[in-house]
């Protein structure tokens, strides 16, 4: 079994779940950037919600099914097009061998999720089988997917496929205006001198400089501090630093694990899929919240959505 990358788009990579052991050889948990978008796409098939799945970055793509399957699109794509017929997201779709699937660029938002119910043969690494980029690792030969690249598929179970539809109240957003809710981090400042509060007073818009390492965020460029030149400490997915520059840099889901810069916030963990749809362009209010508030704010997120999707985690 197999799929048939007819076009492939900017970065049209295999990602799922993070790499677990990651963090003793310091390098990026990756995974997909939008973790909810993928979770849901997989549950649509019947798989667990970090499986392996195609994320779509910014630009259109398309492939061609070589064996009978079901598909689902999750994200932001402007279309979905099964042999040239228009289909809906968030829907379990049923293909035969010789459908292609068309899928338009992002609009609003940047990533797609094509979900395939047939198990993707992926590389394994570190208790992970998504693709890290910058190292050649996991996924697709640790790399992006090109035009006639042929993605094995192993056999699955004879199990009937499921028929599902996202239910609308748990489905997504997508817009170039967001609102990501923030802690205050270690190297904020004094209170009478406050660089996490300036930070929540304006919105920022994502700079040219974006990927999944990270954003460089345009605005009210804010005050650099005596910790500019601190030693290098502990940074994850979500951390905002703060460069000489005074442009704050918000980290992405292929962060470094260690950075110099301070750390003036954290989005939320409940917030964090949210970055994964930030383009150039888009612009951000960051909302003051606690971390007890924080901690709450994601509890009452996976009940909700433990209602559909059962047991699952957002990284």
């Amino acid at each position: 079994m197999s799929i048939l990358v007819l076009k492939a788009g900017l970065q049209t990579t295999l990602q799922g779940a993070p790499f677990t052991g990651h963090r003793n050889l310091g390098m990026p948990a990756a995974g997909a950037a939008d973790c909810l978008s993928l979770a849901l796409a997989n549950h649509l098939v019947g798989k667990p919600s970090g499986d392996i799945a195609i994320e779509i970055t910014l630009t259109e793509a398309a492939f061609e099914i070589k064996e009978a399957c079901s598909i689902a699109v999750v994200g932001a794509a402007e279309f979905i097009r099964i042999n040239d017929q228009d289909r809906p997201q968030h829907q379990s779709l049923k293909l035969f061998a010789g459908d292609r699937i068309d899928i338009g660029p992002s609009r609003p938002g940047c990533r797609s999720y094509l979900a395939i119910s047939a198990e993707i043969d992926a590389d394994g690494l570190l208790g992970g089988r998504s693709t890290y980029l910058a190292a050649g690792l996991g996924g697709f030969h640790g790399r992006s997917l090109k035009n006639q690249d042929i993605i094995p598929l192993l056999q699955t179970s004879s199990a009937p496929p499921v028929d599902r539809t996202t239910p609308p109240d748990l489905r997504p957003h997508f817009s170039d205006d967001h609102m990501l809710r923030v802690t205050r981090g270690p190297e904020a400042d004094k209170p009478q001198d406050d660089i996490f509060e300036a930070l929540c007073e304006r919105p920022y818009a994502i700079g040219a400089r974006a990927n999944r390492m990270g954003m460089a965020l345009e605005g009210k460029a804010l005050r650099t501090s005596d910790s500019s030149n601190m030693p290098s400490a502990a940074v994850f997915p979500g951390t905002i630093q703060l460069p000489p520059s005074g442009q704050p840099y918000l980290l992405g889901p292929d962060a470094q694990t260690t950075g110099g810069y301070p750390r003036i916030a954290q989005v939320i963990r409940a917030d964090r899929h949210l970055i994964g749809q930030l383009g150039s362009g888009s612009r951000i209010q960051f909302v003051h919240t606690t971390t007890e508030r924080a901690t709450e704010i994601y509890r009452e997120k996976l009940s909700l959505l433990s209602s559909w999707l059962g047991q699952i985690n957002l990284w």
